[in-house]
């Protein structure tokens, strides 16, 4: 399946692209489109599923039981957010429908890990949208071996939309994970004030939750099965609150929490809801 896949739900649309990773290129809300294009680099819009790792990898190399493992640089001078970004991916309705009626529409979109991750597996995304919410459910799985993993999705929301103001972001009671400039982290996890940034850089929520506002417009607040944001907000017109099973280079330490294991019995799951509250249109 090749031609882009709409699910629709009352005046919620979600547009998906099979030919590139099955990402959402649209996210509309009646006439609100969140969603943005920075440039057309791979990393740089939408929003799109990140596996088998999310982030940095420190010297873009896989550290794994007594074998190192080399990553392909795929962002300037990083390999980054994992293997499967601009991959040809699978895309099954599931139920539901695409017509404005439908209470609910979803899919199941499928990427494999392919040649560039030493293992074989799949990161398997499932999509339901409904007109308050949309719940989202991202596994990566193993064909045959345990393999170490992290997960997310990375949201590139305009700042402005076509009314009310600009958006803000937040995290309850966040801790920064602490890195130097390279990225690398030092296992320091410090309590921070919001309004320091910018940033591009790991908060653990114990709260598992997040929120972007856009005042006069809508919010949503999002609620994740696991602790882990990322944020990067230093671009004028977007912003990215990225919910992930882990810091980056999960994969490879344990400096504040341990790496995830992923077998054929045991896959790693992703849960996020993204609930949507309209504001009141005044006049």
């Amino acid at each position: 399946m090749t031609d882009l896949v709409t699910l629709r739900a009352g005046d919620v649309a979600v547009v998906l692209d099979p030919s590139c990773d099955g990402r959402a290129i649209s996210w509309s809300v009646g006439d609100l489109e969140l969603l943005g294009r920075r440039s057309e680099r791979l990393v740089e819009h939408g929003m799109y599923a990140m596996g088998p790792w999310a982030g940095r990898v420190r010297g873009n190399v896989l550290d794994f039981g007594e074998a190192t493992y080399p990553l392909d640089a795929t962002h300037d001078a990083w390999a980054l957010h994992g293997t499967t970004l601009g991959s040809a991916a699978e895309v099954e309705l599931d139920r539901g429908d695409v017509s404005v009626d439908a209470d609910c529409a979803s899919a199941t979109v499928t990427l494999p890990l392919g040649p560039h991750w030493p293992w074989g597996g799949r990161l398997i995304a499932h999509w339901s949208v409904s007109a308050n919410c949309i719940a989202l459910d991202l596994v990566l799985s193993s064909d045959a071996d345990v393999f170490p993993g992290v997960i997310g999705w990375h949201p590139w929301f305009n700042r402005k939309l076509v009314r009310g103001s600009a958006a803000r972001w937040s995290l309850p009671v966040p801790l920064l994970a602490e890195r130097d400039p390279d990225y690398v982290l030092s296992g320091r996890l410090l309590e921070s004030d919001l309004a320091d940034g910018p940033y591009d850089d790991a908060f653990l929520v114990a709260g598992k939750a997040a929120s972007i506002d856009w005042p006069g417009a809508l919010r949503l607040d999002v609620e994740s099965s696991h602790p882990w944001f990322v944020v990067y907000d230093g671009q004028p017109g977007f912003i990215c609150v990225e919910p992930q099973t882990g810091p980056p280079n999960g994969i490879n330490d344990a400096l504040v929490e341990p790496v995830s294991l992923v077998s054929p019995d045991r896959p790693l799951v992703l849960s996020t809801r993204w609930t949507i509250t309209r504001a009141l249109r005044v006049g």
